[in-house]
This record gives C-alpha cells, sequence and structure tokens, in this order.
C-alpha cells in the first residue's frame, strides 16, 4: 500500500470513529428514568445544599426513587432542561421561580414555563413541570413534609401560592390518601 492511499484510508477511518461515536444523551436519558433528578445551579450555593438535604431525605423516605442531584452551571440551564421535557424537578430561589412562570429575565429567551410547587421554605421552591406524575408529587410531598420536617418545607395554600402546588402535592396536605389508579 503507498503511503498516500495509507494517509486517505486512516483519515477516513478516524473520520468515521469520529461520526459514530457515541452520546451521552441516551445514558441521561435512561439515568432520568431510574433516577429522580434534583436539578440545582452551581451559582445558587443555598438552592445547592437543599438539593442535597432532599435529595438524600426522598431517598431515605422512597429507596427506589434513587433521587440524586443534578447541577447545572447556572440557572439558565435549568430552566432549559425543564421546559424541553429533558428534566422534570429543581430548587430554585423563589425569584428565579416566578420569572421561568412569566418567562420574564433571564428566562425570556426560553419562555415561560408551566410550573407547580411540590414544597417550598421561605427561600427555596422545589418546583416541576405541570405534568409530574400526580402520585410521584403525592410521595416527594410526602417524604419531604412529613417526619417532623427539619427542612421546614410545606406545601403552599393554593389561594396564597404564586406559583400553585402540583396537584399531588396538594391531596397530600389536605389529608388525602394515595390510590393505586393515582398514576397521574
Amino acid at each position: 500500500m503507498n503511503r498516500r492511499t495509507f494517509i486517505t484510508a486512516t483519515a477516513a477511518a478516524s473520520g468515521w470513529l469520529l461520526l459514530t461515536a457515541h452520546s451521552p444523551y441516551r445514558q441521561w436519558v435512561i439515568y432520568r428514568q431510574t433516577h429522580l433528578v434534583i436539578l440545582t445551579s452551581r451559582d445558587d450555593p443555598g438552592a445547592d445544599d437543599l438539593g442535597e438535604k432532599v435529595a438524600a431525605r426522598v431517598r431515605a423516605a422512597l429507596p427506589d426513587s434513587k433521587a440524586a442531584v443534578g447541577r447545572g452551571p447556572k440557572v439558565q440551564r435549568i430552566a432549559s432542561l425543564i421546559s424541553t421535557r429533558q428534566a422534570e424537578v429543581a430548587i430554585v430561589s423563589r425569584a428565579n421561580a416566578l420569572a421561568m412562570v412569566h418567562g420574564s429575565a433571564p428566562f425570556d429567551q426560553i419562555g415561560a414555563i408551566d410550573l407547580r410547587v411540590l414544597a417550598r421554605n421561605d427561600d427555596y421552591l422545589l418546583v416541576c413541570r405541570d405534568d409530574f406524575p400526580r402520585a410521584h408529587a403525592y410521595l416527594v410531598a410526602e417524604a419531604l413534609v412529613d417526619q417532623g420536617n427539619p427542612l421546614g418545607l410545606f406545601v403552599p395554600v393554593p389561594a396564597s401560592a404564586e406559583i400553585p402546588p402540583h396537584a399531588g402535592a396538594l391531596a397530600f396536605a389536605d389529608g388525602q390518601t394515595l390510590e393505586p389508579g393515582d398514576a397521574k
């Protein structure tokens, strides 16, 4: 084989390998299907700290959830992941949650996101998309608000909530029982 043919074949093989490389997106999809990923952002240390405590609490109460914290570099990344249905749950400040709901700065490029609150404290909201399964919301609220409530989290009352509570979280707060058919 001459040198030119060898170099051309090597370049073609290298290009083929690069173009057919595995994308990490598939692994992310599988990970999201098997773990409850609670997003936080590195630019908000308070949300990140609360996220670790929430994930630990949910894992303890619901081991099958395999709750874990996923950290984005900025809160805009969290909004992007939630709005594109690549993520379901996040801990954000009240101001950021309101801006996401209204699609205002710094989320104006993303647009309004129909969020619901699973639980909150005075500073942060655990939010999800409106299509988060009702039974999941119920169980997460129960894991976080019940058992003495050391994190200070509560389910907001609909009339006073700037962002409405999720129907599943509200069902827990109202003392309703979780029925086997409550998948949504």
